[in-house]
């Protein structure tokens, strides 16, 4: 079993199945500790791989207390504020419905480092029945989600009078997000797509976009499956992503954002005496490096944003309130993008591609294997979106004709 950056992911009932949760719970709960919060998404296999993972916790001789459907981040303020030992979160995130995932998180709402991701799957194939344990289940999870977010956000009802389009990708935060905008005051309008990321969601954002324009809202707050990142949609249909949050919630004297981030953000915190520091991929990388520098934001074009003092991981519902409370209008003036030619390759499958370097022609290009699905990802900015382009085009044939 290989973990990428964001946990382990694969179809549900081949490669991520029961049996892979219950054996995931037992290691779990003898590698990191006895007591382990297990919560999940909505999509139609995940109560059987929770239960299952809640199991493998118990025969580990643990104590599992199951929360039910819950985003990634309100498991992350569960660990914060009431600690275990640690939490277990079945989802596949972004990935399509038929996906299914496991993300583990250590005691303090963390994601695991890669040495214990690596000690848990030294045991998973060597699960071990030991006395002692006991499950539970609680209901309270989104209510304390709601409360933990509220404590985090300006008090009062600051949105009172705004048309919020609300798109949780049909996925974990749609009821902890439809609570917060209408605790907030906001007249909240659900989008829904036709399954879980399915012309939904943060991958997807031009579909609440095309909404908004026809609805009128004030906004449009966009996550994805599991709820941890966001993506924003302003008054005139425009589409906000990481980088343009990034910049709404600029704090220096540095922030972290990665190898994919805009050049363009780069050059504009340079403008307001602000040092960007580019981590590898992953929000695991950018919470370390933001630990490294004291920075209080970081975070990735993805939508993956963390801001110190808040939720320990990524949070899609809190960054997007944090940005309307900054920005109402989500202006992003002063942060001109850069144009970016990106590739997405399903046939060129390799475990060496990671490399970032700058043209001749004065562009940027960045080449890695995604961590969270088979392909390997192509990125080239440069001010000429043509020559971005051919530049990109280049690029692919190269990495074919490698293949």
């Amino acid at each position: 079993m290989q973990f990428g950056t964001d946990g382990i992911r694969g179809r549900a009932g081949i490669e991520i199945t029961p049996e892979l949760g219950r054996r995931l719970g037992n290691a779990v709960a003898r590698v990191i500790g006895a007591h382990v919060w297990v919560a999940r998404d909505p999509r139609p296999s995940s109560p059987g791989i929770a239960e299952a993972v809640a199991q493998g916790v118990v025969e580990g001789g643990g104590y599992a207390t199951s929360l039910g459907v819950l985003p990634t981040p309100g498991l992350s303020a569960r660990l914060a504020e009431d600690p275990g030992s640690a939490g277990v979160m079945v989802t596949a995130s972004h990935n399509p419905e038929g996906d299914n995932g496991l993300k583990v998180l250590f005691a303090d709402g963390k994601k695991l480092g890669s040495g214990v991701l690596a000690a848990i799957s030294r045991e998973i194939d060597n699960p071990v029945r030991r006395a002692g344990g006991s499950q539970r289940s609680l209901e309270d999870g989104v209510d304390r989600y709601v409360k933990w977010l509220l404590g985090h956000l300006p008090p009062g009802r600051w949105l009172e009078g705004k048309r919020i389009l609300f798109d949780p990708a049909m996925g974990a935060g749609a009821q902890a997000g439809r609570k917060l905008l209408e605790a907030l005051g906001a007249q909240v309008e659900l989008f829904s797509g036709r399954a879980i990321n399915d012309r939904c969601g943060s991958v997807h954002p031009q579909f609440a976009a095309m909404a908004l324009r026809k609805g009128g809202h004030d906004a449009a707050l966009v996550l994805d499956g599991d709820g941890d990142r966001v993506a924003m949609v302003a008054s005139d249909g425009s589409i906000l992503d990481g980088d343009h949050l990034l910049w709404i919630l600029r704090e220096g004297p540095v922030m972290v954002g990665t190898v994919m981030s805009n050049l363009g953000l780069e050059r504009a915190l340079g403008d307001d005496g602000i040092r960007l520091h580019r981590a590898p991929v992953g929000d695991t990388f950018v919470a370390a490096s933001m630990d490294d520098l004291a920075a209080t934001v970081g975070g990735e074009p993805s939508g993956h944003i963390i801001v110190r003092g808040g939720t320990p991981t990524a949070d899609g519902l809190l960054v997007g309130a944090l940005a309307l409370a900054r920005a109402p209008g989500l202006s992003t003036a002063g942060y001109r993008p850069c144009p970016q030619a990106h590739a997405s390759l399903r046939d060129v499958i390799r475990t060496d591609v990671d490399t970032a370097f700058v043209t001749e022609a004065g562009g940027r290009v960045v080449v890695r294997k995604s961590g969270t699905e088979p392909v390997v990802r192509v990125m080239v900015e440069h001010a000429d979106v043509t020559l971005a382009n051919t530049l990109r085009d280049r690029v692919v044939e190269l990495l074919r004709k490698e293949a």
